[in-house]
């Protein structure tokens, strides 16, 4: 095979590669991966960037917001509201159970002083 057969088989691979549809040019395979497969590395960063903007926008307006001294803390009205739902009643005093601590601290009281 001479030069000139060699030009005409790369001339005629060349004519056959032109008629056919472009492929694509293939990357190297890391930056393939990179471009196909979002790693848990990026989505967890920009869950975390969300989150921050979330947060700060809510600290603003619960900054902006009225706020309300309750049991020596200042909340927003909405926790206060929630705060006020969830307090349960607290049960009546029973005069019996009163009656037997006090017992019990004069008891307490009458061993302390017995034994030293």
């Amino acid at each position: 095979m001479d030069f000139s057969d060699y030009l005409d088989n790369v001339l005629k691979q060349r004519q056959q590669q032109a008629g056919q549809p472009a492929k694509q040019k293939q990357q190297p395979h890391w930056l393939q991966q990179r471009q196909e497969d979002k790693t848990s590395q990026s989505l967890a960063r920009d869950a975390l960037a969300k989150a921050q903007e979330d947060a700060s926008v809510r600290a603003e307006h619960e900054t902006k917001a009225n706020h309300i001294r309750m049991n020596g803390r200042y909340m927003t009205e909405e926790e206060a509201q929630a705060k006020v739902q969830l307090q349960s009643q607290a049960a009546p005093a029973n005069p019996d159970r009163i009656a037997y601590i006090q017992n019990l601290k004069k008891s307490l009281r009458s061993k302390k002083y017995r034994s030293s």
